[in-house]
């Protein structure tokens, strides 16, 4: 069973600015076990279907605009593994999971920032999988399950999105020009039944969190950045124990969180 981790990415500049959760994923792969490879699911890789990335190597891709020049500037090209892209799909193909492959080599910022402040050499190969444009909670958690089945213990799966994800408040906040905000009531609350949740919840429970976890479609209008924790939870197994990483906050809104799975022991 694989290591897991979901990572909050927040903004591109994450990967320049001088705030904590900057400065914990530049510990954060010093510290843990290095991988012999990387499964990454990124919030902004959204495909018709789920679908595995098959390239020699990939290429970041600036997928944003009106930042710093710096990021524009930046590389980072770690080698895929087509080989194991190729099993991997098959895999999830045999498991039922509906699948396809893809050759562009684009890396999104979801999944380029947060590895380039873990492995600043690019020298850990990285296979991606995509999300479903349906953005079906039951469909994703039940491709974390078979990604558990799968995945050998030396790869880490990383879910890459964000624990709150309301972008309309964070640019309302930036546009004040304030430095420093308190977190908003209900960012805290909806944080804190998260992790309640992961411990407790269902497969059902899940499919149905929007309904479920308080103020859940404020914190998320749109599921895309929830839903690679899905994925990474279940990939840890039924009774996997979750652990907060990191907690930090951006503009009182978007939470940074990292959180760690440990699948059961026997």
């Amino acid at each position: 069973m694989p290591r897991t981790l979901f990572i909050s990415h927040g903004a591109p500049t994450l990967v320049i600015d001088d705030i904590p959760a900057r400065d914990f994923l530049l510990s954060l792969g010093q510290t843990m076990p290095r991988p012999k490879l990387i499964v990454l699911i990124s919030a902004h890789n959204i495909q018709a279907q789920n679908t595995v990335g098959i390239t020699h190597q990939w290429q970041e891709w600036q997928d944003f605009s009106g930042f710093a020049p710096e990021l524009y500037q930046m590389q980072y090209r770690p080698q895929g593994d087509t080989n194991f892209a190729q099993r991997l799909a098959q895999q999830l193909a045999n498991l039922g999971t509906t699948i396809a492959i893809s050759d562009d080599a684009a890396l999104d910022h979801g999944a380029w920032v947060p590895l380039k402040l873990m492995y600043p050499n690019a020298d850990v190969p990285v296979v991606t999988v995509s999300l479903a444009q349906n953005m079906d909670a039951a469909a994703h958690w039940a491709l974390g399950e078979h990604l558990a089945e799968i995945l050998p213990d030396d790869v880490l799966l990383i879910g890459s999105g964000s624990i709150t994800h309301n972008l309309r408040e964070a640019f309302g906040r930036m546009q004040t020009g304030q430095t420093e905000f308190e977190i908003e009531p209900y960012v805290a609350e909806f944080i804190t039944a998260t992790y309640s949740a992961l411990n407790t919840y269902s497969p059902d429970d899940w499919a149905n969190w929007q309904n479920t976890l308080p103020h859940a479609r404020r914190a998320h209008p749109t599921p895309e950045h929830f839903l690679p924790l899905l994925i990474a939870r279940a990939a840890a197994g039924k009774s996997a124990t979750s652990t907060a990483l990191h907690q930090s906050m951006s503009l009182g809104v978007l939470g940074m969180d990292v959180i760690g799975f440990a699948p059961a022991t026997t």
